[in-house]
């Protein structure tokens, strides 16, 4: 099938989109320099023009002197097929939980400060991971007070990721309202029960319905994730785990397709695997089977981004609706604010003035991070004090 977004290679269409309009082009202008340079196909390039509709004007309004905050939580309750983040299953290195806690605790109280000092603002602060929730509700507490006492306020929006509902439990739920969280992940991925244990996710279609009743009325926005194109799922059921999450209406919902990454379970096995991924065809028939039920929802997408190794050529995307668009995920897509990680694999991204920037990544491995802790700090704080004005 032909190549959907012609010749771009990067995971970030937007940017060289976006570049256009920031030196004054039209958004029609802009589109047409897209298909002009790229060979970006008709479906791509209307897709572009809605996200740009709504998230262009949030980016270009970002002040200039701020940050805004990841918080790396690297543990889950075990690891999905397809999982690449920096994450361990509570059975390889659950022991570990109390020096991460620790080191990250340090992490933040020292950065946080320098945050003050430099007088910078923060826009918004993300904790994910790994999935924050596999914590024990007491240490997930010490974590989000100490980002609230060290960094200055007030932050535009506050979002911890709840993806595994067996995690979500009462503590967790008063420990997040407590802190004042705006904005919850839970993640089925799929509604059904052979996928789910297919790819390593012990729970169910009713486990995350019930989660999502217990969250309901706690928190400003809601996103669920769905992944097209899992093994052995075809386009009916791909339909109905769409229209199920739909029902549930959480204020957002963000569309993956299937990516094979080499760092997954799913690569290291993947001769037991690959017959059972969808054609390019059939991945294009769920991208589009899905975002035309989510056009009629009246859900609307605010930002994509693209993985290597994608099925069908096809894109990530986040969809929301009124007034719920998450300011985390178009910033860190858009790489036009300082991003600070912190925690196990956080990456963080310096601004320059002339738009590039300069990466630094904490270590993937858990025990690496805690023994390097005070020199990522270090680190850090020269990078962050070389762009205070």
């Amino acid at each position: 099938m032909p190549a959907l977004w012609g010749r771009m290679q990067g995971v970030r269409p937007n940017k060289p989109f976006y570049r256009l309009l920031d030196r004054g082009f039209s958004l029609s202008e802009a589109l047409v320099e897209m298909q002009k340079k790229y060979g970006v196909s008709p479906a791509k390039l209307d897709l572009l023009r809605q996200i740009a509709e709504l998230e262009y004007p949030i980016l270009a309004s970002l002040p200039r002197q701020a940050v805004s905050i990841y918080v790396g939580i690297p543990f889950c309750p075990s690891r999905c097929l397809y999982c690449s983040f920096p994450s361990h299953s509570l059975h390889e290195l659950g022991q570990e939980r109390q020096r991460f806690v620790a080191a990250l605790l340090r992490e933040i109280e020292v950065l946080g400060q320098q945050v003050q000092r430099l007088g910078f603002t923060v826009d918004s602060v993300y904790v994910g991971g790994g999935t924050p929730t596999a914590l024990q509700a007491s240490d997930l507490s010490k974590i989000l007070q100490i980002l609230k006492q060290v960094l200055p306020l007030p932050w535009r929006e506050f979002t911890v990721e709840a993806g595994r509902p067996e995690t979500l439990t009462d503590e967790h739920l008063s420990v997040l309202v407590a802190a004042g969280v705006q904005r919850i992940s839970i993640n089925p991925q799929t509604k059904h029960l052979e996928t789910l244990q297919l790819i390593g996710r012990p729970h169910s279609a009713a486990d995350i319905e019930l989660a999502v009743a217990r969250s309901r009325k706690h928190f400003h926005t809601l996103n669920m994730d769905l992944i097209l194109g899992l093994p052995g799922e075809d386009l009916a059921e791909v339909r109905a785990s769409t229209k199920w999450v739909i029902g549930l209406r959480p204020e957002n919902i963000t569309q993956h397709m299937f990516s094979p990454k080499r760092a997954s379970r799913f690569t290291d096995e993947q001769t037991a695997w690959q017959a059972m991924l969808p054609s390019g065809e059939l991945a294009a028939s769920m991208v589009e089977t899905t975002r035309e039920l989510l056009r009629q929802a009246g859900y609307h997408p605010y930002y994509l981004y693209r993985q290597r190794n994608i099925l069908g050529g096809q894109e990530n995307v986040g969809w929301t609706l009124p007034g719920h668009a998450c300011r985390y995920n178009m910033i860190m897509i858009s790489e036009r604010q300082h991003i600070l990680g912190l925690g196990g694999g956080a990456a963080s991204k310096f601004i320059n003035a002339d738009g590039t920037l300069v990466t630094h990544s904490n270590p993937k491995d858990v025990r690496v991070y805690i023994d390097r802790i005070e020199a990522l700090i270090a680190k850090k704080a020269v990078l962050l004090a070389e762009r205070s004005e």
